[in-house]
């Protein structure tokens, strides 16, 4: 353990040297059922982003499921951090190391929530993401995606990836203010705002299985944008520390 004042980082010793565990630790499924559209091209020099609202409709179901799975799973619910401590694998370099060693510690423990939620202040949102970098953790997808328009070709469903694009930046935090637009501020229940996701990039494995949506359709076309998603979620530590092995 190597501790650097008046903050301090520790790192954590890995348990094998053998490379990342094979096996996961945290499995977990979350589920969506509604519209879901197809995402364009990223906008760009301040666009106007027309998804946005859309993504955080449905970024706000995932949102009251994670809160439950962080309200029922032992581990992250009573895990506490020092406020002041980064939990990292040895040669890992966190992106916020620069503003880590800024002010004095002030020595408090707080619940694991809690220590994520003020690490991600974004926006007048306290996000909690669930893998992010600091936890050294890998995320595979597999999603069970059932549709109406099924089995017609990409093309005619709609662009089938780009359906897929939308439900990956639901999953994660919001990468700024554009993307909050119409939900400047969290309503109510939405103080801290749980996410799956730091970012799209500590995705790792990605898999896709569409089959035939059988409800019986609402009346017009609009059902045919309505789908029902099973995302299974399993989680692995990428360096084995101490702190993240308690992802079980």
């Amino acid at each position: 353990m190597s501790i650097i004042a008046p903050n301090r980082v520790v790192y954590l010793n890995p348990l094998e040297e053998s490379g990342p565990v094979q096996e996961p630790l945290m499995r977990f499924r979350l589920t969506y059922e509604g519209e879901l559209k197809a995402s364009g091209r990223d906008p760009e020099n301040g666009q106007h982003n027309r998804m946005a609202p859309h993504k955080q409709a449905i970024r706000k179901i995932f949102h009251g499921q994670l809160r439950q799975f962080w309200q029922t799973n032992k581990f992250l619910r009573e895990q506490t951090l020092h406020q002041d401590e980064i939990h990292i694998a040895p040669g890992q370099v966190p992106h916020f190391m620069g503003t880590l060693f800024m002010g004095v510690g002030s020595g408090k423990t707080l619940p694991l929530v809690e220590y994520v939620g003020s690490n991600f202040q974004r926006n007048g949102y306290r996000f909690v993401p669930l893998v992010c970098e600091e936890f050294s953790l890998l995320c595979n997808l597999n999603i069970l995606f059932l549709r109406r328009d099924y089995p017609l070709g990409v093309i005619s469903a709609g662009d089938l990836d780009n359906r897929v694009k939308t439900i990956i930046d639901a999953l994660r935090m919001p990468q700024g203010a554009h993307e909050l637009r119409g939900n400047e501020s969290p309503a109510a229940g939405e103080d801290p705002f749980f996410c799956l996701l730091e970012d799209d990039d500590l995705v790792t494995g990605l898999t896709v299985e569409s089959d035939m949506l059988l409800d019986p359709p609402p009346s017009g076309d609009a059902g045919l944008s309505q789908v029902k998603l099973v995302i299974s979620v399993e989680l692995k530590p990428d360096s084995v520390t101490m702190f993240n092995l308690g992802f079980a």
